[in-house]
């Protein structure tokens, strides 16, 4: 009876979550690789970020990504992310999959448009950066880029775009943010596809 009782419990408490999931239609994007500056001497590094491209794609157009962004609990135990413009985790998601970016987007929607150039600053801890409402650049730090492979570098591409889509952090240690979070979400969803082949 104890066992039932527990069982019931558990499924009543996880119903919400999951219709939750289930109310939010699956969006979907293509990714559109733009003008990709700065490593023509680092062949490497830019068949990782093609690499990237195509697992990005695929990781964001998955059950599982909706799934682990819509259910994301935030350090403080909440089902909220940091910085997060008033809105809820289905409505981040929503937001996200418009592929609506501050410049631009009303005319690609539906698109992960990639501009991406390269610099190099050794002693910089920064991976990359962007300037959102000025330009759609992601500017990335071939200090981090030369040891990175596709995975590192989808969650750190998904990080900067969600910047250029209008989501902040309060500072580097702001891991609880839409672009901090959803970026972890992304490379770690990446590692798992490559790992079960994606690609091969």
């Amino acid at each position: 009876m104890k066992k039932s009782l527990i069982f019931i419990l558990t499924l009543i408490f996880s119903l919400p979550l999951w219709s939750s999931v289930n109310d939010v239609p699956t969006g979907h994007l293509k990714v559109v690789p733009g003008q990709i500056y700065g490593f023509k001497s680092h062949p490497t590094e830019l068949a990782n970020i093609k690499k990237s491209f195509a697992v990005i794609e695929a990781v964001i157009n998955s059950e599982e990504f909706k799934a682990k962004v819509i259910n994301y609990v935030g350090l403080d135990g909440k089902r909220a992310y940091s910085s997060n413009k008033g809105l809820t985790n289905e409505q981040i998601y929503s937001k996200l999959m418009e592929g609506n970016e501050l410049l631009g987007g009303e005319q690609t929607l539906g698109e992960m448009n990639f501009d991406i150039e390269r610099y190099n600053k050794w002693w910089s801890k920064v991976i990359g950066y962007t300037s959102p409402g000025v330009d759609n650049w992601i500017e990335v730090n071939g200090k981090f880029y030369a040891n990175y492979q596709a995975d590192s570098i989808a969650g750190n591409l998904t990080h900067e775009w969600i910047h250029l889509n209008g989501f902040y952090h309060d500072s580097a240690r702001d891991h609880d943010s839409v672009p901090y979070a959803v970026g972890y979400i992304m490379e770690n969803l990446a590692t798992k596809f490559l790992k079960q082949g994606f690609l091969e």
